[in-house]
């Protein structure tokens, strides 16, 4: 098969979305020696991927725009193209394609919890998303949970909605390098004792509560970490700084911003616990990157969150400030509970792999074309003949 995968929208600061198309068209890469790939990308090829450039074909759009991109220049692209099959990772495909397509939906954020997203943005996952959703040859979501969301509440149908969990970049593992540490301790300005939140700064993530529940622990004078909160800002960010000051939290709360790979996966490894009791979310990367790192997990009881990380996580209800903060309490306090965290996440954490995923994937779009999918060769990607297709700027 010829297939086309959408990486125009991830020039973006890579977060989850971003992440995993990134992650999926290198396993794919990787593992598959017997489709053709096109990849489509905007303004130029993305540094992640260009030594891929040569077994796989690029695409570029000369433009970045969503709109103008997905529903403008894409139909022309595909004519050129040949596409036997068009996967959009990321934002919902255009309102019409020449050709075959699916789409990645994580979740149904829009449909569920619509006020945690921008107007505009609800809209057009509503409406271009809705019949996407509705038209997709093949859907793939995160988890079993989002997977019965979707059902449920965006009716598509069952047949058409795959689960394939998302690996784990390689470089989430367990540090034991002060010498990391003192770096990034001393180029943030953080204390030496923290608990750690990773994600967008916007009303899903539940901030308000977390640090609700951060100021009930402080209050008690006898819980002494930090709260080192990493992340770009989002939509209604500044309700965070609001609270931070509200609660007399100024000199508690450290907000590095958005940070590298390398920071993150220190970071990871120095803090106490991460925190991260979301409102909802489709998977959630921070809970199993922490796991990686040897770094106790506080999170939701519910949905996706409890449903990758039972049994190896404290479980709190999202919407209680209480259960929240005794939760973070137990992951701090315990010593023997923190042990069997370590392990048993370290050991959850070896279950989510990219090349894993690719394969799951390729088998879900064989499937759906009744071609026979053969057993592919891991890490092939090294041994193919490096030919130069072309780059093409339409």
């Amino acid at each position: 098969m010829r297939i086309g995968i959408d990486l125009t929208s991830i020039w973006r600061p890579a977060t989850g979305n971003e992440l995993l198309a990134i992650e999926m068209s290198r396993g794919l890469l990787r593992v598959d020696s017997k489709n053709e790939y096109v990849l489509f990308f905007s303004r130029q090829v993305h540094e992640a991927l260009q030594a891929y450039i040569g077994p796989a074909e690029a695409l570029l759009a000369p433009m970045s725009h969503e709109l103008v991109t997905k529903h403008l220049w894409f139909d022309r692209a595909l004519r050129t193209a040949n596409l036997d099959y068009m996967h959009f990772p990321v934002f919902p495909p255009p309102w019409r394609l020449s050709c075959p397509m699916g789409w990645t939906l994580p979740d149904a954020t829009p449909w569920l919890h619509p006020k945690t997203m921008k107007f505009k943005s609800r809209w057009y996952y509503k409406v271009v998303g809705g019949h996407a959703a509705r038209t997709s040859r093949i859907i793939i979501t995160d988890t079993e949970a989002s997977r019965d969301d979707l059902i449920k509440y965006v009716n598509v149908q069952p047949h058409r909605v795959h689960v394939i969990y998302p690996g784990l970049r390689s470089i989430f593992v367990q540090r034991h390098d002060p010498s990391r540490f003192v770096s990034v301790r001393n180029r943030f300005g953080l204390p030496k004792e923290f608990i750690l939140f990773v994600g967008t700064l916007e009303p899903r993530k539940n901030l308000s509560r977390i640090l609700e529940a951060f100021s009930m622990l402080k209050a008690t004078g006898s819980f002494e970490p930090a709260l080192v909160i990493v992340g770009r800002k989002g939509w209604l960010y500044n309700p965070v700084f609001a609270d931070i000051r509200r609660l007399n939290l100024v000199k508690d709360v450290f907000l590095t911003g958005y940070v590298s790979d390398d920071d993150l996966v220190n970071l990871y490894n120095m803090a106490r616990l991460l925190v991260f009791p979301s409102i909802y979310e489709g998977f959630g990367f921070p809970s199993i990157e922490a796991m990686a790192c040897g770094c106790p997990v506080v999170t939701s009881d519910r949905g996706a969150q409890f449903e990758i990380t039972k049994g190896c996580a404290v479980h709190c209800d999202p919407e209680s400030v209480k259960s929240i903060a005794t939760a973070i309490q137990s992951a701090h306090h315990d010593e023997a509970l923190r042990a069997s965290l370590i392990g048993k996440g370290l050991r959850r954490a070896t279950s989510f792999s990219w090349e894993r995923y690719a394969r799951e994937f390729l088998r879900v779009v064989h499937q759906s074309f009744d071609v026979p999918c053969n057993e592919s060769t891991p890490d092939h990607f090294a041994s193919r003949e490096q030919s130069q297709a072309p780059v093409n700027a339409l």
